[in-house]
């Protein structure tokens, strides 16, 4: 048994990174441990002879100075100087049979672009547009009440009340229901909601909060990639733990949180170590975190019912492709295409749902665009990406044999192949290396249940403060991560970190 530290941290995904790296610079003995062989979760990348993959990231959002939302963040954790972003403009380009936008990273060249393309909905764009501004206000104010800033975020609260007025009213809403006070085309609403694949549902069963949030942090706090990848920020809040005396073990699974007196006290590991804590942080998925590694026998029976009531989200499809040849002007203003088949969202998520990989949209991603390390001079990175179902197929015919699975991979793979084909000519012809992730894969590397991407579904029951708040019902227990809130999302589970941090240091300082 090891000498306590004063905070052990359940896994190396952003937010328990997030969460040690805080607590490590404010001067706590902090261990984290990770069952992988690499911390970041899905902030990670991985090597394939000369080529490096990303695993997860399109962009980055909330980078602007001032104004975004992550700048702060970044700051707080000591890494703002440790990595090196790339501001994205246009950010994307959104497809569809008959029509193509570029997609600007300014919300109000956005905003004017989008009344030229529609001027029948003029009036309702400037409308949602500035709906949207004032959500961003609230949502900064609500969130910034949890970490350092809160002073000014409880003047904001005082003194502009009136920001509220639409967090209030859309607080419960579906996206769907929120749009239909402003926009009615369904060209536009299709084109306006394109990053819902950001969040994993459609429209009519997204929340309208979450979407705002997600929405406004790209649109009004810029859109970035980094070179080296989402890696280059787990490697950076890495160092930032080590730097200031904190411990990261590696390839180590935590097999239990033990319980005295209602308190998480300690956590063992596989190889049979105990490492006492006074504090403890699980960025594990929640459901592992407490049926596998606690048990129902020490929660409260309305948290058991809560847990077993809450649905998860979906996972996703990805085929990572390193190429001889140089497709970077094919990409000329984005290094992103997210291709779509039909204007109804909600059709569209039912290929996801069902697992249509013929019809279901899907991303075209160049990162060789915008990170020069990704693969060798005249050589590309590419990766097709489409949101999943675990349990298609019978969960990837997960009680079949491995060559059954495999060949459903790859099946998949050719679809999406074939189907990227139309917008980069000859891409089958000039892979050199590829890999196949499914939901399965996702399962494996990252221990979250069915492989989600999400945590649970961001259904406005189950998204930000009707999500799982930081604090448990064990005490000195806390969360980070996808699964609590503000929710899924690379720049969401390092401020769910950062919360979970904030509240040990306001407890500590008792």
């Amino acid at each position: 048994m090891s000498e306590p530290y004063d905070v052990a941290v359940i896994g190396a995904g952003g937010g328990g990174l997030a969460a040690a790296a805080r607590l490590a610079k404010a001067g706590k003995k902090v261990l984290v441990l990770e069952q992988h062989s690499k911390v970041g979760g899905y902030m990670t990348s991985f090597q394939r002879g000369d080529y490096t993959f990303e695993v997860s990231l399109h962009a980055m959002d909330g980078l602007d100075d001032p104004g975004g939302m992550n700048r702060a963040a970044f700051r707080a954790l000591g890494i703002l100087d440790k990595v090196k972003p790339i501001k994205l403009d246009p950010m994307y380009r959104s497809v569809y049979p008959d029509f193509t936008l570029d997609v600007p990273a300014d919300a109000g060249a956005y905003q004017e672009l989008l009344k030229e393309k529609f001027p029948a909905e003029a009036k309702g764009i400037d409308e949602l547009f500035e709906n949207q501004r004032t959500i961003n206000r609230a949502m900064q104010a609500l969130i910034g009440l949890t970490g350092e800033e809160r002073g000014k975020s409880l003047s904001t609260i005082l003194f502009h009340p009136w920001i509220f007025w639409p967090v209030i009213k859309y607080w419960n809403a579906t996206l769907s229901e929120m749009l239909d006070d402003f926009i009615h085309d369904q060209k536009l609403i299709a084109v306006f909601t394109q990053l819902s694949g950001f969040a994993g549902a459609e429209p009519n069963r997204l929340s309208a909060i979450f979407f705002s949030v997600l929405w406004n942090s790209y649109h009004l706090g810029g859109y970035y990639y980094f070179v080296g990848g989402s890696q280059s920020v787990s490697n950076a809040l890495a160092e930032v733990i080590q730097e200031n005396g904190g411990e990261i073990k590696l390839n180590t699974l935590v097999t239990k949180i033990v319980i005295e007196g209602r308190k998480a006290v300690a956590v063992q590991t596989k190889d049979g170590s105990e490492y006492r804590c006074r504090f403890l942080v699980s960025n594990a998925n929640a459901p592992d975190t407490f049926f596998k590694l606690i048990g129902k026998e020490y929660l409260p029976a309305d948290y058991v019912q809560k847990l077993e009531s809450l649905k998860i989200g979906l996972s996703a499809f990805q085929v990572f492709i390193g190429v001889d040849h140089d497709y970077r002007d094919l990409f000329p203003k984005s290094h992103d295409l997210m291709l779509n088949v039909t204007y109804d969202q909600a059709e569209n998520f039912g290929y996801y749902d069902r697992g249509e990989p013929e019809k279901a949209p899907f991303a075209i991603v160049n990162y060789s665009v915008v990170d020069p390390t990704a693969a060798p001079a005249g050589k590309n990175v590419i990766c097709l990406t489409s949101i999943m179902p675990y349990d298609w197929q019978d969960g990837w015919h997960e009680k079949e044999s491995y060559a059954q699975y495999k060949a459903l991979k790859e099946e998949v793979a050719r679809t999406l192949i074939r189907r990227a084909e139309a917008f980069v000519p000859g891409l089958s012809s000039h892979i050199e290396v590829m890999e196949v992730g499914s939901p399965r894969t996702m399962e494996h590397y990252t221990l979250n249940p069915k492989g989600t991407i999400f945590g649970w579904d961001n259904t406005p029951e189950q998204s930000m403060m009707n999500r799982l708040p930081q604090e448990t019902p064990i005490e000195n227990l806390y969360l980070a991560g996808a699964w609590t809130f503000p929710g899924g999302g690379q720049s969401a589970v390092l401020s769910s970190g950062l919360m979970a941090a904030q509240k040990i240091l306001d407890k500590d300082h008792k």
